[in-house]
């Protein structure tokens, strides 16, 4: 029997009903934490704000006062809340990440990871795997050494293959991490994606692969002529095939908490332009009973999208929903 990803029961409640019905059995408490400890990054993926340099907002890592107060909250909740280690940059390059990831299991409290792999030696996965982490996402793009490159501007395919292999080998038969393997596709075809699912089957719990978006692509950063002006074509394509998300969960059922101790109410507010607070003077619990949360909650719930500042350039390219373990 396979495993199953320790995020699904928050999940299974998340993806379900619509904004009304959402706004009216909302959770007293976020079910889940979206945890950006830092936004540093060291990859330059031409797509992403971070890596390609459009992203503004200061840089910085995480303190231990603003993880610890944190840990306090969520530990003296009733209700469980998960944390997941994602965010504008690259978890794995703060200095404590172990130890903070170890001090959220002190208090039983389920933790994901979303990395590039970069950081992933031999060290660094034993030590992983001992704090207890529930779930551990690797990152990629495309299916192929080719389609990586092309968009991450570094040719480490292979090299990042291996080390998930290496990993789930360490694993072995413990039941945490589950390691799952995500990317999205482009002009890719269907034996491709196929034979890219079949690689994966044997060092992985689960792949998932959705479409890359590119919106915020620097398409100079692409050498090649031609795919540079493929990678127009679909950018025009993708601006003709915006759809509205059926629902939103973020507002209804997760906080974001920024490296600063900004508590914003979308993990997308990579420029901060809706904070609710900062946790060095407001809790969670407080932030997420706002007025200016629930006014928000109430647009949302009336699907009156254009009337909030990130919401309203916000769609679902081709129609689909990312309803998997995110």
């Amino acid at each position: 029997m396979g495993k199953t990803h320790p995020l699904k029961p928050f999940y299974d409640v998340i993806d379900t009903g619509n904004p009304k019905e959402k706004w009216e059995r909302l959770p007293e408490f976020p079910r889940i934490i979206e945890l950006e400890i830092t936004n540093h990054c060291n990859f330059q993926c031409v797509m992403c704000k971070t890596g390609n340099g459009q992203a503004k907002r200061d840089r910085g890592y995480m303190s231990e006062e603003i993880y610890q107060k944190l840990i306090d909250e969520l530990a003296g909740m009733e209700s469980q809340t998960a944390i997941k280690f994602v965010g504008q940059g690259e978890p794995t390059l703060h200095p404590a990440f172990l130890t903070y990831v170890m001090k959220a299991k002190e208090k039983g409290i389920v933790c994901h990871l979303t990395n590039n792999g970069s950081m992933m030696n031999d060290q660094f996965m034993e030590e992983l795997i001992d704090t207890g982490i529930d779930s551990v996402k690797f990152s990629f793009q495309g299916v192929s050494r080719d389609g990586y490159k092309l968009l991450r501007i570094r040719d480490d395919f292979e090299e990042l293959l291996g080390k998930i292999e290496k990993l789930y080998k360490l694993r072995g038969e413990r039941q945490y991490p589950f390691i799952t393997i995500g990317t999205s596709v482009l002009t890719e075809t269907e034996a491709e994606i196929a034979a890219f699912r079949k690689r994966c089957e044997s060092i992985c719990d689960k792949t998932e692969i959705g479409i890359t978006t590119l919106e915020y692509i620097d398409l100079e950063l692409i050498s090649d002529t031609g795919r540079r002006d493929e990678m127009k074509v679909i950018k025009q394509e993708q601006k003709e095939c915006l759809r509205r998300y059926n629902c939103c969960h973020q507002i209804f059922d997760v906080l974001t908490l920024h490296w600063n101790g900004n508590i914003c109410a979308c993990c997308a507010d990579n420029d901060e332009v809706m904070v609710l607070g900062n946790i060095k003077e407001m809790t969670l619990k407080e932030c997420w009973d706002c007025e200016k949360e629930k006014s928000w909650r109430r647009i949302l719930a009336e699907r009156r999208y254009e009337a909030l500042p990130l919401c309203k350039d916000c769609y679902d390219i081709y129609g689909w929903t990312y309803s998997e373990n995110k």
